[in-house]
């Protein structure tokens, strides 16, 4: 492994400016702007993508291995605001790498081919023509980047680029080669956010072939591209000015291990950085997946197979669809080929602690919160499903690339905003706060014994205010979930099955397929600030829990009574959710298998980890510039910590530390 060529690398990522955007890409759109405002909007999307293949630079640099980065650069102006019908996506799609080292862009273009002429509909012919055209963009595009690696005396590498993705990938290299050129055209040429290439361990397992230690090697400089498109920046603030953001990167393992799996992991621990995620499917092999969390830490992502697969089963998907899920966006399950994954349509995140909080006003006794929490929630859900979720079709004839990685579409020939892919009517909606309103939900039933209820109330509404004293008694002295005590456990699960009985409900009687999730993503501060004070103790406006861990503190029995409570939870409804531990130093291998396995046979759903001391986080605070390539789980996905919001830092740092 030449480990100084790699570092070179990695230092060219670290030095980048995160106050770049791709700065090509923006002038060669608004220096057209004018033509392609002349077009109909069914033209635009890909007359942009033929402008950007066609004009956008080649960079090789000497230590390059793969091809594919945007010349970035500070922009001068503010951004144009778009135009209805240029280049665009919602991102979040499982892209179709098996077909496309299979077949090429030219092969899947070729299927476009065959079923225009089976549907003969002037629409049919269009989507035929759009793809032909973006398909002959790409070969285009991958062509000068040969020659660019050519003049570079990077023969290998120009023979792959005039190959693929047009053509189907020959070798590991060219396969490589060819996942990362079109990861790169989604993300950062059409760009969107968290475009996956799903599960690669199977999909490249019949390209590796020769010496291993030059296979890793191979793996190594091809997580290192993923880290390129957006520096040190974080997804939600210190945002860089790129389309994409920061774009998260998922691959997906398992559960079934073989080597690609196994190299991905040796690879990734050569490179150190945060990107990609590694997304661990486990069912009964867990010791790759020990290995993956001692040596990669925050990079690893560990699922129940069982769990996920049993949930879409019973959601009635058939068993090569539930079998072949993948991640697509944090913790977020995605069915390649199937799933139209439109974000603001089927991925609805409910601050259900403020439902909650309008329930406890509601009534008159303790004993009536949670039938007036599912009443209120069935209602919120139904209107917001009528106001907002309904599909919208585009009303002109309307293209996107990735349409032609959903089989729907392509038997249709029919483009995902245009109703291409709506077959599947599933519905996200994600649950938070849920450490939050056990607590307080049993902290009104101790209080009861003290106080009235109106004057449990006026507590509320006062935030608190000369009753210290008595906020300390309840967030040291209640029962708290996180715990293993029955009492608080108990509560977290009521809550979560009322709220899941009235979503489904809901769903169901409006005709989507319902998916629910205890999970905040990072919204547990501003779902926190919009709430009153709530009866745990928490004081008004502070965050609530974060997706599915208790409130930050509240856990005091160690990590074995931590996973037995969040394990109660009716993890067999949700299709998603998220848990994150901290270690302040790093276990042993098996210590992880261990600790993977029991949570899983309990009913676990998710784990990642971090393993850094609080004093490490706290220094990094106060001393950035030393800390720059420090790296933490923040929910499904890593961050620099240096680049966290405050409040971000301070929940890091408050996470509870398992010894």
């Amino acid at each position: 492994m030449d480990v100084e060529r790699l570092n070179r690398l990695k230092s060219q990522i670290l030095a980048s400016d995160d106050r770049a955007c791709f700065i090509e890409r923006e002038n060669i759109l608004a220096e057209n702007r004018e033509s392609i405002s002349a077009l109909p909007e069914s033209l635009r999307y890909t007359a942009e993508f033929e402008l950007l293949m066609k004009n956008l630079s080649t960079p090789i640099d000497p230590d390059d291995v793969f091809a594919g980065r945007m010349v970035e650069g500070i922009r001068s102006s503010a951004p144009l605001p778009p135009l209805p019908g240029q280049l665009s996506s919602d991102g979040h799609i499982t892209l179709p790498m098996e077909k496309i080292l299979t077949l090429g862009f030219a092969g899947i273009a070729a299927e476009v081919d065959v079923n225009a002429e089976r549907v003969n509909s002037p629409e049919a012919r269009y989507f035929q023509e759009q793809t032909r055209r973006c398909v002959q963009a790409i070969k285009e595009f991958c062509d000068r980047y040969g020659d660019a690696a050519e003049k570079a005396g990077k023969t290998e590498l120009a023979r792959a680029c005039r190959t693929v993705p047009y053509l189907p990938a020959y070798d590991l290299f060219s396969a490589l080669q060819s996942v990362w050129m079109t990861q790169f055209i989604f993300s950062a040429v059409i760009g969107a956010r968290d475009f996956a290439p799903g599960r690669l361990d199977l999909i490249l397992e019949r390209f590796c072939s020769g010496e291993r230690a030059q296979m890793v090697e191979l793996f190594a400089y091809f997580c290192l591209k993923f880290n390129e498109i957006t520096g040190l920046c974080t997804s939600n603030y210190a945002l860089k000015p790129i389309p994409c953001v920061s774009t998260k990167q998922y691959i997906t393992l398992g559960p079934e291990f073989n080597s690609v799996a196994e190299m991905f992991v040796e690879a990734a621990a050569l490179v150190r950085m945060p990107q990609p995620t590694f997304n661990f499917r486990l069912r009964n092999d867990f010791s790759l997946a020990g290995r993956a969390a001692h040596l990669l830490g925050p990079q690893s992502n560990f699922f129940n197979d069982r769990l996920i697969s049993n949930k879409l089963l019973n959601s009635g998907f058939p068993p090569e669809v539930a079998e072949n899920f993948t991640f697509t966006a944090c913790n977020r399950v995605d069915l390649p080929g199937v799933l139209h994954n439109k974000m603001c349509h089927i991925d609805i995140f409910d601050n259900t602690t403020a439902w909650f909080r309008e329930a406890l006003f509601a009534v008159s006794s303790a004993e009536d919160i949670l039938p007036e929490l599912r009443r209120l929630a069935y209602g919120k859900i139904v209107n917001d499903i009528r106001e907002k979720r309904r599909p919208r079709i585009t009303p002109y004839w309307s293209f996107h690339l990735e349409s032609i990685g959903l089989q729907s579409c392509i038997r249709s020939c029919r483009d995902i905003e245009r109703g291409g892919a709506d077959h599947c009517r599933w519905m996200h909606r994600m649950f938070s706060g849920i450490g939050t309103m056990a607590d307080s939900l049993v902290a009104v039933r101790h209080l009861q014994k003290q106080f009235s209820y109106g004057e449990i109330l006026q507590i509320l509404e006062s935030n608190f205010e000369g009753r210290e004293v008595l906020r300390q008694e309840i967030r040291k002295h209640l029962p708290k979930f996180g715990n293993g005590e029955t009492e608080a456990d108990r509560a977290a699960a009521d809550i979560s099955n009322c709220l899941i009985d009235a979503f489904e409900d809901a769903a169901i009687q409006e005709g989507f397929i319902p998916m629910p999730s205890l999970y905040s993503l990072y919204h547990q501060h501003p779902f926190g600030k919009s709430i009153g004070a709530t009866p745990d103790g928490r004081k008004a406006g502070a965050a609530i829990s974060e997706n599915q861990s208790p409130s930050p503190g509240m856990d005091r029995n160690g990590p074995t009574m931590l996973l037995k409570s969040v394990a109660s939870l009716p993890l067999d409804r949700c299709i998603c959710g998220g848990l994150n531990l901290k270690f302040p130093v790093r276990p042993a291998a098996q210590t992880f298998e261990a600790l993977l396995r029991s949570f899983f046979e309990m009913g676990g759903q998710h784990l990642g980890f971090t393993v850094v001391e609080k004093e490490t986080l706290e220094d990094a605070r106060r001393n950035p510039e030393k800390h720059q390539t420090l790296y933490v789980r923040v929910t499904g996905f890593s961050e620099y910590f240096t680049a966290l919001s405050p409040e971000q830092q301070q929940e890091m740092i408050d996470r509870t530390e398992l010894r």
